[in-house]
């Protein structure tokens, strides 16, 4: 306990690691509603998985926004695909994709797509067709995660108060026409809606960062749930990660990286947490305060719902003035310490908004908001949506450039 009337030194400001300069491709509108739309938000974006390696990806990406799923080649900077759909109450909020094997033996992928409506859409990326529709939510639903996995296994986090675990099946099999929930998890209203799900199979554990929180449940017989007319339901949390104080307790960022780390964004924190699960876990505790093993300097406001992104020790987020804040936490990841360092770390490079020449009135950089990041594995391409209604693609200047120091 420090000495009345002595202050404690204020923790350093390091730098991580530079990484690649980006410059802006193009900046694409492509989910529009009506005519001049400059109010659709851009909740979502994911890279394709490769077929072949599930932690690299193709030129492709996914995005939702209104009522509209894109499909954009980044390469060619062209909308290949666009998915309408015919609800009239939709708003997609989420996305997820997973790779899942027919019953020929075949790799194929699939996007799941879900928001206002309550329902989940199963879409075929190649036609673009949605094939199947899992109904069960009474509410919106906020988030999607397939198991890492058992990967025809869905979470889906709903404003109903529930996470229900659902089998989704094989594409090329008749959808069959109900889809009953393996597993429902009661939020409660100590926890609110679930923002981000992310599952460990070391611990076994679902975590969610959520309105009032971040927690987890044992979650270690996904393998052996089958469908049943009552689903066993999980009444109670396992453990609640307990984040600094701060203005709320929202945790809108929330990713799993390497080595059974978690990286958490606190709204209003000001800062980017990285914490190691197993040590947390390892403490048997209900009420677990983190302990992060680095913290990470984020621009400091109250605007919630900003999904982090991350690809091969790449981290990015957006913020309220337009920007992509990178961090290259590659070294961290490999050579983490379990002791808590108390120095904030400056972020390794921020993608300013751009001018945009021919629309130049597109939006005000202070009014600007960043809603979702996703990083291509080879950290050719950083993407973005906003809540102007653009996809906003930035690519690596020098292509020989290294990924990141230390790479």
């Amino acid at each position: 306990m420090a000495r009345r009337g002595v202050k404690r030194k204020a923790p350093d400001l390091g730098k991580l690691p530079n990484t690649a300069d980006y410059s802006p491709a193009v900046f694409l509108r492509c989910h529009n509603q009506k005519e001049h739309d400059e109010e659709t938000k851009i909740w979502k974006c994911a890279f394709e998985p490769s077929l072949d390696n599930p932690d690299e990806t193709t030129n492709l990406l996914a995005t939702c926004g209104g009522k509209t799923v894109c499909i954009i080649d980044v390469n060619t900077q062209q909308v290949l695909k666009r998915f309408q759909d015919t609800d009239k109450n939709e708003n997609f909020y989420t996305l997820a994709w997973t790779t899942i094997e027919t019953a020929n033996k075949r790799k194929v992928n699939v996007l799941a797509v879900a928001g206002e409506g309550g329902a989940i859409k199963l879409i075929h990326p190649n036609q673009l067709l949605m094939y199947a529709i899992i109904r069960g939510h009474k509410k919106y639903i906020s988030c999607l995660l397939f198991h890492p996995t058992l990967t025809r296994l869905l979470f889906s986090g709903s404003k109903d108060g529930f996470v229900y675990l659902w089998d989704i099946g094989i594409p090329d099999k008749a959808p069959t026409s109900t889809y009953v929930p393996l597993l429902k998890i009661s939020l409660q209203d100590s926890v609110g809606d679930a923002l981000n799900l992310v599952f460990s199979e070391t611990s076994g554990l679902l975590i969610a960062g959520a309105e009032r929180g971040c927690v987890g449940w044992s979650v270690a017989d996904c393998s052996t749930l089958v469908p049943t007319r009552r689903a066993r339901v999980i009444e109670k949390v396992d453990i609640v990660f307990q984040h600094p104080k701060s203005k709320t307790t929202t945790v809108d960022g929330l990713i799993k990286l390497p080595g059974d780390l978690l990286a958490t964004k606190q709204v209003g924190s000001g800062e980017i947490l990285i914490w190691d699960l197993a040590k947390h876990v390892e403490k048997q505790e209900r009420d677990c305060p983190i302990e992060p093993i680095i913290k990470l300097k984020y621009p400091q406001h109250n605007v919630k719902y900003l999904n982090l992104g991350f690809s091969n020790g790449l981290l990015s987020v957006g913020d309220d003035q337009g920007n992509l804040v990178l961090y290259n936490i590659k070294s961290i990841i490999q050579h983490h310490k379990s002791e808590v360092d108390e120095n904030i770390w400056e972020p390794s490079k921020v993608l300013d908004w751009p001018n945009i020449i021919n629309c130049p009135n597109t939006a005000p950089r202070q009014d600007l908001v960043v809603n979702t990041v996703a990083i291509s594995s080879s950290h050719q391409f950083v993407t973005g949506g906003t809540d102007n209604n653009l996809v906003c693609i930035w690519k690596r200047e020098d292509e020989t450039t290294p990924q990141a120091e230390g790479d």
